[in-house]
């Protein structure tokens, strides 16, 4: 099992004003420090979202974040998890990712899915409607001009006549690809057809079981072994679990609720009127026994080693910061940040390997 961490592209309130160019500068130089970190304390993977639009992403594009990272680490393994192919001209994303992959000598993966928010779509002013077979022509362009020196491709979305990549990727035929999705039938079957699935919030952890283990089956069935399965983890860790889910619960609940508004497709909106206490303690147990966890070093070396019993992914990613809630406890500052990051690189990781190998 490897190790990601995301630095979360999200720095303000929900649904604020644009940043200052202050507060964008600074918001991407830490971004950068923490993959950089990351990379330093032994973590494998950086992992990257894609969101537009919203006044408390700061760092919207992660093809640039990729850029800016792949020039400042040399070991890490770069991931978007993930991109909306569906927002580019393909010719020119499969373009971006090759250069991304040649800076970094073949350490790019193109994590792509066919996205849950309207806003973004409209943001760029493509069309929400048929978003799924828009996905599937620019997937298909993608792939050929990694894979086929010159060609010509005429589908309902895109026309090219004669058109050829140069460079190519690093890695050949092409950078590894994987699909995020939360749904079974034919999101989950377009993750079959390439090399993994990202499946961010899981639903209860039987059933999570049942399903990856299923999906592993039909990959290998297809003569895929070694496809990969990426899973993920949200929270907080230090030394008192009491004070930590006192002090971050609030502000995942909200972007769960988030998440829920907007149709997401998984297990992710809280059940309940999360503005009272009750209904709001009852919707964090029910995260904290599949998605979140706030605790020490030791209980997430217990935890994590759980998770690679029962599911045994090939990734997992750890997750620190959210949008500000806008309301209760202080948002995470940078050193907090620095902080948590290398516990986990310090303490978790050693200790989680030590007991996996």
């Amino acid at each position: 099992m490897k190790f990601a961490y995301m630095p979360d592209t999200h720095f303000g309130v929900y649904d604020q004003q644009p940043p200052s160019p202050a507060e964008a500068a600074n918001a991407f130089d830490q971004l950068i420090e923490e993959a950089v970190l990351a990379e330093k304390l032994g973590f494998d993977g950086i992992f990257l979202p894609e969101r537009h639009g919203r006044g408390e992403t700061f760092v919207p594009s992660p093809l640039v974040a990729a850029t800016a990272i792949a020039a400042r680490t040399s070991r890490i393994t770069i991931a978007t998890t993930v991109l909306l192919p569906t927002l580019y001209n393909p010719m020119h994303l499969a373009e971006q990712v090759a250069m991304i992959d040649n800076l970094s000598r073949g350490r790019f993966v193109m994590g792509v899915g066919v996205g849950y928010h309207e806003g973004y779509h409209q943001t760029f002013g493509v069309p929400w409607e048929r978003r799924g077979k828009r996905f599937e022509e620019a997937m298909a362009v993608v792939v050929k001009a990694f894979t086929e020196d010159r060609f010509s491709f005429h589908g309902e979305f895109y026309h090219f006549e004669n058109v050829q990549l140069t460079p190519k990727s690093y890695q050949r035929p092409r950078v590894p690809i994987w699909i995020g999705t939360h749904s079974t039938g034919k999101p989950l079957d377009r993750a079959l057809d390439y090399d993994g699935w990202v499946l961010w919030t899981q639903p209860e952890w039987g059933e999570s079981e049942k399903w990856i283990a299923a999906t592993r089956a039909r990959a290998a069935e297809r003569g895929k072994p070694n496809w990969t399965v990426v899973l993920d983890q949200d929270g907080w860790i230090g030394a008192d679990p009491v004070a930590l889910r006192a002090r971050h619960a609030t502000r995942w609940l909200r972007e769960a609720r988030f998440y829920g508004e907007h149709d997401f497709d998984a297990a992710i909106n809280p059940d309940g009127d999360i503005s009272k206490a009750n209904e709001a303690e009852l919707a964090i147990q029910d995260f904290e026994s599949r998605q979140w966890h706030f605790g020490t070093p030791q209980s997430w070396i217990e935890r994590i080693a759980t998770i690679n019993r029962r599911f045994r992914p090939d990734w997992l990613n750890l997750r620190l910061r959210t949008p500000n809630a806008g309301y209760g406890p202080a948002y995470p500052t940078r050193d907090e940040t620095m902080e948590a990051i290398t516990l986990y690189g310090q303490t978790v990781i050693p200790a989680v390997r030590s007991l996996t190998s």
